[in-house]
């Protein structure tokens, strides 16, 4: 199974359309428990301690998790037009309601949920 899904818009022919970073801010707009994240990501690499920043280019955006009463970055906007979440682990309800949102925010964007292959997800 794919570690990271995307959501993509493609054109007529199946090529990639680029999703517009305007037009993903007015999609994530509209769902309540999203918001566009500030700063860079940050994360701790186990081995070595080391921080990670991952750079945000103004589309990075948080999904409100009740269950631990905090904010944290899922999806990342890409220059080239798509947005990458990682995959969410079968049976988990808080990941699941993270893959319901990208369905929404896919919809609103007529784009599809698609995996690292290419191969669009149900």
């Amino acid at each position: 199974m794919s570690s990271t899904l995307h959501i993509q818009r493609k054109d007529h022919d199946g090529a990639l359309a680029m999703i517009d970073l305007e037009d993903w801010k007015k999609a994530v707009a509209t769902i309540e428990d999203l918001r566009l994240a500030d700063g860079d990501a940050q994360q701790i690499n186990p081995r070595t301690h080391e921080i990670v920043s991952m750079p945000n280019r103004g589309g990075d955006v948080e999904i409100w998790r009740p269950d631990c009463e905090d904010w944290l970055r899922v999806f990342w906007y890409s220059p080239e037009g798509y947005i990458s979440f990682p995959a969410p682990e079968p049976g988990v309800r808080e990941e699941l309601h993270r893959l319901s949102l990208a369905r929404s925010l896919a919809l609103k964007l007529d784009a599809k949920i698609y995996n690292d292959e290419g191969v669009e997800t149900d």
